[in-house]
C-alpha cells in the first residue's frame, strides 16, 4: 500500500487515545529530489563530484558535518561547511514545498477522527512554519516544532515537544512517532514511545531496517501499522477503504514492537 490509495477513519465511539507525532523532510513533505540537488550544487562549489539517490540514501546519516565525510571519504574544513550550509540553504529556498501523495488527505482524516497530532523536525522553526503555512496543513497539528537551537538532537527536541504539550515523560505508550530515519527510531526509543519508520525518504529501506523498527512503504501503511503497536489505540475504531468496506484494525501486536537507532538536521 502507498500513500496515494485513500482510507478513511470512522470515528471511534470514545476519544482515540494515540498521539501521532510526525516528522516532516522526507516523511509528509516529498523532498528527496530537492535534498539530492542541493547537496550536488553544494559538492559542485566545493570542487567534489555528484553523488545519485542511492547514493544518497545509503550514506545518509546525522550529524550533518558527518554525512559529508562519508560522501567525501574525508571530514569538511571549517570554511568548507559554512559554504555547505549556505549553498544547501540557498538551493532549498528556491524549491516549492511539495508533500507526499495523500499526505494532506490522510492528516485530516485522522483529525476528523478523534486523533491528536503534532509535527517535530529539526529544520530551523520558521522555515518549518512558512512551509506547512505553504503546503495548506498547519491547522490540522495541534502543536508545530522546529529546531530552535544548534545542536538539538531529535531526542531532545522530542523530548521537549512533548512536555510541552503536557504529556509526562515517565514513558510515552500512547505516542507513535512516524518518521523516515534511523534518527527518529532513536529519538522514539528515548522517550518511550512507538515509531513507524517510511521508506521513499532520507534513508533507504536497508538503513531502516537496521534500526530494529517497523517499517512500511507508505503513510497509509504506516497508521496502520502504528495502530497496532499503541495499546488500546483501536477501541471502537476501523479503517474504511474507498468501496466502502469497514476493515476492524486488529488489537495490539506486540511482536511487531520494534526500536532503535540514529540524528538528522538537513
Amino acid at each position: 500500500m502507498n500513500g496515494a490509495a485513500l482510507i478513511s477513519i470512522t470515528p471511534a465511539t470514545q476519544s482515540p487515545v494515540t498521539h501521532f507525532v510526525w516528522d516532516w523532510n522526507g516523511t509528509l513533505k516529498d523532498d528527496l529530489d530537492d535534498l539530492l540537488g542541493a547537496m550536488n550544487s553544494t559538492l559542485d562549489l566545493l570542487g567534489e563530484h555528484p553523488i545519485d539517490r542511492d547514493t544518497y540514501q545509503a550514506l545518509h546519516c546525522v550529524p550533518i558535518p558527518d554525512f559529508y565525510a562519508r560522501v567525501l571519504g574525508r571530514p569538511l574544513t571549517g570554511d568548507e561547511w559554512a559554504t555547505a550550509e549556505g549553498e544547501f540553504t540557498r538551493f532549498l529556498s528556491q524549491r516549492p514545498v511539495r508533500l507526499r501523495k495523500g499526505a494532506r488527505a490522510l492528516l485530516a482524516h485522522l483529525r476528523y477522527s478523534g486523533y491528536s497530532q503534532s509535527l517535530l523536525s529539526l529544520l530551523p522553526h520558521t522555515r518549518l512554519l512558512a512551509e506547512t503555512a505553504e503546503s495548506g496543513v498547519t491547522h490540522l497539528f495541534d502543536r508545530i516544532d522546529g529546531r530552535r537551537a544548534p545542536g538539538t538532537t531529535k531526542a531532545q527536541a522530542l523530548a521537549t515537544h512533548l512536555e510541552a504539550m503536557g504529556r509526562p515523560l515517565d514513558g510515552h505508550h500512547e505516542v507513535l512517532l512516524i518518521g523516515d530515519t534511523r534518527d527518529d527510531a532513536v529519538a522514539a526509543r528515548v522517550v518511550g514511545a512507538h515509531v513507524v519508520l517510511i521508506t521513499g525518504g532520507l534513508e533507504n529501506a536497508a538503513s531502516l531496517h537496521q534500526a530494529s523498527a517497523a517499517v512500511a512503504d507508505g503513510l497509509n501503511q504506516a497508521v496502520e501499522l502504528g495502530l497496532r503497536l499503541v495499546p488500546h489505540s483501536t477501541r471502537g475504531t476501523a479503517l474504511t477503504t474507498r468501496s466502502g468496506t469497514r476493515q476492524p484494525i486488529p488489537g495490539p501486536r506486540p511482536e511487531i514492537d520494534r526500536r532503535g537507532a540514529s540524528r538528522r538536521t538537513h
